[in-house]
């Protein structure tokens, strides 16, 4: 009987087990030799690990002026949210490929105070409140697509710009 016990309940000294799953947020380091600006390559994480789908991703200012920042160049792992802090940077060249999933948790996609180029393709969708919070510069010539409808709000102005000479897709 007690062993059963056991079997249920496993003892610390055997490992234990964790209840609850923790995430914490993905903070882009860059710089891994020869791959400085890979974001598929996970030494450019701080966790060692490549974000994916229910995963927030935090592209942090460039406090040493490493210039480090990411640029995707091909179809990457979906986000449930980006942050782009203030003097940091995100590129999406022309082959790349960046889906903000907010899997309906996630009230904002992508909360930009830096700068975003998008030369390939941005989708966004199931965000609660609105796709975009843009305080920075966010300048497009490749394809970005919402599924928001007009009511919740594409972009939500916060003193920053939008260029746009590229497609603004509805879906």
């Amino acid at each position: 009987m007690e062993k059963d016990m056991r079997l249920v309940q496993p003892m610390p000294q055997e490992g234990g087990s964790a209840v609850k799953k923790i995430t914490v947020p993905y903070y882009w380091k860059g710089g891994t030799c020869g791959l400085e600006h890979d974001w598929m390559e996970p030494m450019n994480w701080y966790n060692r690990h490549v974000p994916g789908w229910f995963d927030e991703v935090i592209i942090p200012s460039d406090i040493n002026g490493r210039c480090f920042y990411p640029i995707i160049d091909l179809f990457v792992n979906d986000v449930a949210q980006l942050l782009i802090e203030p003097g940091a940077k995100l590129i999406i060249s022309k082959y790349g490929r960046l889906t903000i999933d907010g899997l309906e948790k996630k009230g904002i996609g992508i909360i930009n105070e830096g700068e975003i180029i998008v030369r390939g393709e941005l989708s966004i969708n199931r965000t609660n409140i609105s796709n975009i919070k843009n305080k920075g510069l966010i300048h497009n010539s490749g394809s970005i697509a919402f599924d928001q409808p007009m009511k919740k709000g594409l972009i939500q102005q916060a003193g920053g710009r939008f260029e746009n000479f590229g497609e603004t897709l509805f879906f």
